[in-house]
């Protein structure tokens, strides 16, 4: 049943008067393997082990054919050259493109960072170059420390001192300037006579205190009128002051009024501005005022300056986390080029030895062949009534085969 399994079907006749050198491949594809496939089928009653012997006779003749035919071999290995070159060439501009990135891109990137280090060392190390002036971050502490000193005796004075001009009662133990200002228990006391004294003993200071703030902010105004605004500000905090020292001196002449033996005449504008004692509380209050004025201005002004270095600085440091960024970019694309390089290497190989010591096929003819030669094996199995399994089999031994020995050596894009 086996006989004549091998032998591959003869092509007709030439006439003598044709060249004798006629292409083996013409011969191959000239063949009819849909009817090879139907007489294969019939002679070896559709077994599974016939078809793929005849499988493997069309492949094997195949590859004789083009092996045999110099000029088709070279055309079958064509493909197989061309995809070779393109690995080649890709490889050369991902080696070029890695020289550029290594040599070019990522030293630029580094020199900007260096750069922007410098920058912020500059900025360190002369920091008047960036906002006009020297800042001392001592000074500015030192500042601050005199800041919060003089705030918390402006608070004491004032509310010792609204205290004693608007509640307390006074004696003749307690008419001295310092007994009159300086009461340890003004809070105390205010608070004995009702919450609302206690408030305004509280909120007071912070009027004279909120006074100096508006100065400070209306010194960082461009126009002249600010002028006129701090000085309106200096004579209502000076007219403040002048009403607590009157009430407090006044209370003190009182005092010493209705204690004495002789007559006093009532106490007066004109009297206050002669006391000694009148003018001790003005500039104990209001020159305090006006120095606590001259820091917080000093206090602000530096710490914009800190301010202002520090956000330079920040911009800098923000700068260089992108520009490192940046570098591990590049740093990635250049692991990334160097694997695709390592895959094109893998691949160019593969061609070369493809092309080296195998024999190159034709996949698509050879496909278009064997699949042919299927359906004829597939129309004798249907004429002869076998299972429908059988027809399976059969479609799935070819295309394992062609995934094999065809699909697997195909050159793709």
């Amino acid at each position: 049943m086996l006989n004549g399994l091998f032998k591959t079907k003869e092509p007709a006749m030439v006439v003598n008067n044709e060249p004798e050198e006629v292409s083996t491949f013409q011969e191959f594809i000239l063949i009819n393997r849909h009817e090879e496939g139907r007489q294969s089928g019939h002679a070896l009653q559709g077994s599974k082990a016939g078809l793929a012997v005849c499988i493997r006779r069309i492949f094997e003749n195949h590859k004789e054919v083009l092996r045999k035919d110099i000029i088709e071999q070279e055309k079958a290995k064509e493909p197989y050259k061309v995809k070779l070159q393109e690995y080649i060439q890709k490889n050369v501009q991902f080696i070029s493109r890695i020289k550029k990135i290594k040599e070019e891109d990522i030293p630029r990137v580094q020199g900007k960072i260096e750069n922007l280090k410098n920058d912020i060392r500059e900025f360190k190390n002369n920091p008047q170059n960036v906002v006009g002036d020297k800042v001392s971050k001592a000074g500015f502490y030192i500042g601050l420390t005199i800041l919060a000193f003089l705030t918390i005796y402006l608070f004491i004075f004032y509310s010792s001192a609204s205290y004693s001009a608007f509640f307390k009662e006074f004696s003749l133990n307690s008419i001295g300037v310092a007994d009159s200002i300086f009461d340890a228990q003004a809070l105390s006391k205010s608070f004995n006579d009702g919450v609302s004294e206690l408030v305004l003993i509280l909120t007071i200071p912070f009027v004279f205190i909120g006074l100096g703030y508006l100065i400070h902010k209306f010194q960082e105004q461009k126009s002249w009128t600010k002028y006129l605004k701090i000085f309106f500000l200096i004579v209502v905090t000076f007219i403040f002051d002048s009403i607590l020292a009157y009430e407090i001196t006044e209370k003190i002449y009182n005092i010493k009024a209705e204690n004495s033996f002789e007559e006093m005449p009532p106490y007066t504008i004109a009297m206050a501005f002669q006391s000694v004692n009148f003018w001790l509380i003005i500039f104990a209050g209001f020159l305090v005022y006006l120095i606590w004025g001259f820091v917080f201005d000093f206090v602000m002004e530096a710490y914009a300056k800190l301010d202002q270095l520090g956000i330079l600085i920040r911009t800098k440091e923000e700068e260089i986390k992108h520009r490192e960024e940046d570098v591990k970019k590049l740093e990635d694309e250049v692991d990334k080029l160097n694997y695709m390089i390592g895959d094109n290497d893998t691949e160019a190989e593969k061609l070369r030895t493809i092309l080296d010591h195998r024999d190159v096929i034709r996949p698509k003819e050879l496909e278009h062949s064997i699949f042919q030669f299927l359906n004829g094996w597939l129309e004798f199995l249907s004429y002869a009534k076998r299972p429908h399994s059988d027809s399976d089999d059969a479609h799935k031994l070819v295309n394992e085969f062609v995934v094999d020995n065809v699909k697997s050596v195909t050159v793709t894009s």
